[in-house]
């Protein structure tokens, strides 16, 4: 359907003369019976006073189909979340660089694509676009914040943008942001959990508790950094401790040794357990953990799968659900590039090294 006929249909539903649509918009009527019978065509500043006259969307006025343009958008959004939910962050970004060319205006594809070029930025391929892609989401970030009114959106932009103004020494912009945000106890998980009865209040803690060990993990283990004075808070020994740590409460919880998703994080401590053994000297010690995140790592690669349950108390019957790789190699092939490091070449060489890495060989791909 034209312009013309669209205008014609919408005036009459909104029992509109010819004359009180000129009236509005400050032309002829004799203009109006032109678009009408497609003689001519709206000049593109009337259109924004024609969509509030007649109280429809610019989509539907130019007869845009919108439940099309949906669908197709949704379908771009979540074939780039399938590549890189599977590592494949280049794929991903292809896909959504497309989209925004297509959709400039619209947010989704801004956050998905800000989330995207956020994580794939750090490959070690893309090391001399770092800085432009940085500038990138720092674009999208603001641009989203600008026009966006969408809460998850506005938040999602707001988390990447607190963490990547530090890298360009803009920490004060982050501060701002990051005080705009609710205090912990304000989550959807948390808020949801109080409000919930019965059945979807059990599943909510859930939940709100599998978060919980996420953010263990990370609080745990990535709390290393140096102090003011230069100095980190942990020794390597402490840092040990502290590894040991994590292991134990991840044993509590899964008490039958069914890790599903978390065999991924199992392994990634023990490997990073294993660098610590190495830097003070406790090589057997190191050895052991490598064992320990290869048992991990094949079976997060070969094993586990979405749909599987967990049997521990306090997540029985709950799904594992899909794993998230924010790299594009599968767990076996992680491990094998983080043996190459330079702090394992006094046991580099050892039958217990070598068959570590045989057996990891057989699984490691990349996704």
């Amino acid at each position: 359907m034209s312009i013309g006929s669209t205008i014609k249909r919408l005036r009459r539903e909104k029992d509109i003369t010819q004359e009180q649509l000129a009236d509005y918009l400050g032309i002829t009527s004799r203009a109006v019976s032109q678009w009408e019978c497609d003689r001519t065509a709206p000049d593109i500043s009337q259109i924004p006073i024609l969509c509030n006259v007649l109280h429809v969307s610019a989509d539907v006025l130019l007869g845009i189909d919108v439940e099309q343009k949906e669908k197709r958008i949704n379908d771009l959004l979540a074939e780039a979340k399938k590549q890189w939910e599977l590592g494949y962050n280049r794929e991903g970004e292809k896909i959504l660089r497309a989209a925004h060319k297509e959709y400039p205006n619209n947010h989704k594809i801004m956050s998905d694509l800000m989330s995207c070029v956020w994580k794939s930025r750090n490959e070690p391929e893309r090391t001399d676009e770092y800085d432009t892609l940085t500038q990138e989401v720092i674009s999208l970030g603001e641009r989203i914040l600008a026009e966006c009114t969408d809460i998850e959106i506005r938040n999602n932009a707001i988390q990447l943008l607190c963490y990547t103004y530090p890298e360009l020494n803009q920490s004060e912009k982050a501060i701002e942001l990051a005080n705009q945000m609710p205090n912990r106890s304000l989550t959807r998980e948390h808020l949801l959990s109080h409000i919930y009865r019965g059945t979807k209040r059990f599943d909510m803690f859930r939940t709100e508790l599998h978060l919980t060990l996420n953010e263990i993990y990370h609080l745990l283990l990535y709390n290393n950094a140096p102090l003011d004075d230069k100095k980190r808070p942990y020794t390597n020994e402490e840092m040990i401790e502290i590894h040991k740590k994590h292991l134990a409460i991840m044993d509590i919880i899964f008490e039958d040794g069914n890790f599903g998703f978390y065999h991924q994080q199992m392994g990634w401590t023990n490997i990073s357990l294993a660098e610590y053994y190495m830097r003070t000297g406790k090589n057997e010690e190191a050895v052991a953990c490598l064992k320990t995140a290869k048992k991990h790592s094949i079976e997060a690669d070969t094993v586990c799968q979405p749909t599987d349950t967990y049997t521990c108390l306090l997540f029985r019957g709950m799904e594992i659900g899909g794993m998230t790789h924010n790299i594009s190699q599968n767990d076996c092939l992680h491990q094998l590039m983080v043996m190459e490091d330079k702090v394992f070449d006094p046991i580099r060489e050892t039958p217990e090294f070598k068959e570590i890495e045989e057996e990891l060989k057989k699984y490691a791909r990349h996704h």
